[in-house]
């Protein structure tokens, strides 16, 4: 079994109810999770409507590549598509971060959306 740590986060109307979706399909895809807790951020570039977001520590089965298409598979789900986030609208944004302790997305991983929800999965 591999360990994964997600970002996870949402800037719609509704991100509320897609951060439930998402709490509800981690449930449900990886069994044992483990979550930060959402909260709020502003967004990273400045532009867009603030986000919710919260970090996840999951084990699977599944390749780092194999999970990162599950990711992006609920990401479309949930109504993503590349039109949307051009137009600064992000339904739900699932990144596969770190995987066994390896760093995926050195940019992600350094963004205090990510690192505030890793500190307090840290502290639990």
């Amino acid at each position: 079994m591999s360990h994964y740590i997600l970002s996870i986060g949402s800037n719609t109307p509704d991100k509320a109810g897609k951060m439930a979706e998402a709490l509800q399909w981690l449930d449900r895809e990886f069994g044992q999770i483990t979550v930060s807790g959402i909260y709020a951020t502003k967004a990273w570039s400045g532009n867009a409507p603030d986000y919710l977001n919260m970090v996840a520590c999951v084990q699977s089965s599944l390749s780092a590549e194999e999970m990162n298409l599950k990711a992006k598979e609920f990401e479309r789900s949930l109504g993503r598509t590349p039109q949307s986030k051009n137009n600064g609208s992000v339904p739900m944004d699932v990144d596969v971060v770190i995987s066994d302790g390896t760093i995926l997305r050195p940019e992600e991983y350094s963004r205090p959306y990510f690192t505030h929800g890793l500190s307090l999965i840290k502290q639990m």
